[in-house]
């Protein structure tokens, strides 16, 4: 599912330990390319938090993607304060879910 999420992106960020090959975080943004873009993942493996490695993926999307109007993401609220520290400015929104396609929907056939 993620390297389909990756491949599907506008813009998509791998971190790799260069000691082990290991992917170990990703970023990507889906974005209309003009106007709006959208931080929709940012995930860092458990053992390669704290080290600056989600930072840098959020940077170098913002940093790509600053020519764009917007750049919005969600997030809970108790990382509401990391985002701040990258840039980011608190908002309020609205957001629908539908738990039972957390996983992700099928690949059509």
């Amino acid at each position: 599912m993620h390297r389909r999420i990756l491949k599907e992106s506008y813009l998509a960020l791998v971190a790799v330990d260069t000691e082990t090959n290991q992917v170990v975080g990703f970023a990507n943004a889906i974005s209309d390319g003009v106007l709006s873009a959208y931080i929709p993942l940012l995930e860092v493996l458990p053992v390669y938090r704290n080290q600056g490695i989600g930072a840098n993926l959020v940077r170098t999307l913002l940093d790509e993607l600053q020519d764009l109007y917007m750049i919005d993401l969600c997030c809970d609220q108790e990382l509401q304060s990391y985002y701040v520290q990258l840039g980011m400015i608190k908002s309020y929104g609205m957001i629908y879910r539908n738990y039972r396609a957390q996983s992700g929907k099928s690949p059509s056939k």
